[in-house]
């Protein structure tokens, strides 16, 4: 396969498996919108697989509404793909298009870290260092998925230190788009990403640019086979049930 191909879908799915989804009522709009994002996020609404508006409706525990208006917001967010006369379905894993999120979420970093050099102040760096390390200490207790959400959350951290809010929140719709293949990566590298950030938040304090630089890049890029690898490992874990 070329990294442009997709990988391989799933035999004999056609609707979401609604088995994890949470069964809430009196949700807002927001609520709908974060509790599909969810499901995305953590494919329980696989590649290429079809929403069933209707049973994920009743699942959520509302109405047609607000629920359309979120799995539109996530159309809009590239999470999700709407086939006219036919509904709503997951996107196609592609190798390319994961890369090209890792690409742009270490173009995005570094020049969050060069604006940050200037303007992060020593408080600020000091509270995101203990924030981390209180992180850190209970990380033996804490899922990969869930030390993948601290880790999202160090990162866009970092980022509004340089000021720029919009690079921030840039940051944030990456970071959910391959929140699934970070949990993978850091599922493998599991004790290595603690001393990363450490390392980044020194760098910062002594306001080294071209070592906070390195480190980041360092932290962030993966050879193109990794990522392979790190997909391959996900569609493993997401199809291992059928």
């Amino acid at each position: 396969m070329t990294n442009s191909e997709p990988l391989p879908a799933s035999p004999n799915i056609d609707e979401v498996n609604l088995d994890k989804a949470p069964k809430r009522s009196g949700l807002t709009t927001q609520d709908v919108y974060a509790a599909v994002k969810e499901l995305v996020i953590s494919y329980q609404i696989r590649p290429e697989e079809r929403v069933k508006e209707g049973k994920l409706a009743e699942k959520l525990g509302v109405s047609r509404t607000p629920l359309r208006e979120a799995l539109h917001r996530l159309v809009a967010e590239n999470m999700l793909v709407m086939i006219p006369n036919r509904g709503f379905y997951g996107r196609k894993l592609q190798r390319q298009e994961v890369f090209d999120l890792y690409e742009l979420r270490n173009a995005l970093e570094m020049a969050a870290i060069g604006l940050a050099i200037d303007r992060a102040s020593d408080d600020a760096i000091d509270a995101l260092r203990a924030s981390w390390e209180a992180v850190m200490a209970v990380a033996e207790t804490r899922t990969a998925l869930e030390l993948a959400i601290e880790d999202e959350n160090f990162h866009v951290a970092l980022a509004r230190l340089s000021g720029n809010d919009e690079m921030a929140n840039s940051l944030e719709s990456i970071n959910a788009r391959i929140r699934f293949f970070r949990w993978i990566d850091i599922e493998e590298r599991r004790h290595a990403f603690y001393a990363d950030h450490v390392a980044i938040l020194d760098a910062l304090s002594n306001r080294d640019l071209a070592m906070c630089q390195e480190l980041v890049s360092e932290h962030i890029s993966q050879r193109m086979e990794d990522i392979v690898a790190f997909i391959q490992a996900g569609v493993v874990k997401l199809y291992a049930a059928n």
